[in-house]
């Protein structure tokens, strides 16, 4: 008989802990005014906060968090996002997209601003059209704005540096607080 009671006993653990380690359904908090648009967050798992992630396919298949004001345009902002996004960040046409770098407060707005960018971006940066897609590396505060200012950079970017058009186009190296605010020299356009 205590052999019995002791696999009973051993059947009933094992259905416990098997319960527990079934994958569980994450519910992410949605703000009001948020989420609005054709495909705006299908399948997010990321909380969003007011006034977010609003035009077609928004924050769709993102994980991130996205703080207020944050992810809205016309098309695709924060489309596999990865990153979490701070307040008034991210917003224009395909802004963020597959962007898997945190992008703090005032940043990564306009076209395309922060696509695929993969790094740390800081407060008021990355702003303008283009400025930061395929970043790779650490952008400082207020650092990186305007038309085409650093798209493709891998080094990092210190605070106040790089504002101007195509200042620090495919940047490999460190750049200082303060440097490189002068336009530098644009890529040719593609060939039709």
């Amino acid at each position: 008989m205590r052999n019995a009671h002791t696999t009973i006993s051993l059947c009933a653990l094992t259905m416990v802990l098997g319960l527990l380690l079934l994958p569980t359904t994450v519910l992410a908090q949605i703000g009001p005014n948020s989420c609005v648009g054709e495909d705006a967050c299908t399948d997010n798992t990321g909380d969003v906060k007011n006034n977010s992630c609003n035009g077609f396919a928004a924050c769709k298949d993102n994980t991130g968090d996205v703080g207020n004001r944050s992810c809205d345009g016309a098309f695709a902002p924060c489309l596999r996002n990865t990153g979490d996004v701070k307040n008034n960040s991210c917003n224009g046409q395909t802004s963020c997209a597959q962007n898997t770098g945190d992008v703090k407060n005032n940043s990564c707005n306009g076209e395309t601003s922060c696509a695929s960018n993969a790094g740390l971006v800081g407060n008021d940066s990355c702003n303008g059209h283009f400025p930061c897609d395929f970043n790779a590396g650490h952008v400082g505060n207020s650092s990186c704005n305007g038309r085409f200012a650093c798209p493709s950079n891998t080094g990092p970017i210190g605070n106040n540096s790089c504002n101007a058009e195509c200042a620090c186009v495919g940047n490999t190296g460190p750049i200082g607080n303060d440097e490189r605010n002068t336009p530098g020299t644009c890529p040719p356009p593609p060939e039709p």
